[in-house]
């Protein structure tokens, strides 16, 4: 980490989606401020954000946690439209929030198009065995379904916290389009240009 000072990092932003108490304000929080918030107060959105290293080059991640927008539709589908990368999260005790990622997937399809959406599907709460309903297999056979990584994660004591960010900055850099070459400007661009450029 010591040479991410030297250039600039790329800033990218990751939104976090999934039902209501999935664990999305713990797995940023505890990414970006190393803390675990036993209790969380729903609001509409909340912004975190960390410089990470992926690949040898400094990441800047803008990570929008969407608290309490489930209910805002218009607000979630501007977050699908305008976000560079995304976390889906569901509970491993929640079959319900398991089944609630396949359509906002869909939605994410129908807002993005078909180019590839750079996700990693994340099972949180990996810790709580006794209470589990969605097996590991689940959530690996839908993640192999969309194409996308899969992590089971585990924010209270960081388990795969890092990872989960990590492999979406890999999945952003891979589904980026490759960056267009703009052509130098000649020093005598005045000259070289038609005089019908300037008029007036």
């Amino acid at each position: 980490m010591a040479g991410l000072g030297l250039r600039p990092a790329k800033g990218y932003r990751v939104v976090l989606l999934g039902s209501v108490a999935v664990g999305k304000t713990a797995l940023a929080t505890q990414f970006a401020c190393g803390s675990f918030p036993e209790q969380c107060e729903p609001s509409v959105e909340e912004l975190f954000s960390k410089v990470i290293e992926v690949n040898a080059a400094p990441a800047l991640l803008e990570i929008v946690d969407t608290v309490g927008a489930e209910h805002l539709v218009t607000l979630k589908d501007l977050y699908i439209k305008n976000s560079d990368g995304f976390v889906v999260l569901y509970s491993v005790c929640s079959e319900a929030s398991f089944e609630a990622v396949r359509p906002l997937r869909e939605r994410m399809g129908r807002l993005r198009g078909p180019k590839a959406v750079p996700l990693v599907l994340v099972g949180t709460k990996a810790d709580l065995d006794a209470q589990r309903q969605v097996l590991t297999a689940q959530g690996r056979a839908l993640a192999r379904e969309w194409r996308c990584p899969f992590l089971e994660v585990t924010a209270k004591s960081k388990l795969m916290v890092d990872q989960v960010f990590t492999q979406v900055v890999r999945e952003m850099e891979a589904l980026a389009p490759p960056e267009e070459v703009v052509p130098a400007v000649p020093t005598n661009a005045q000259e070289t240009w038609p005089s019908e450029r300037f008029i007036g």
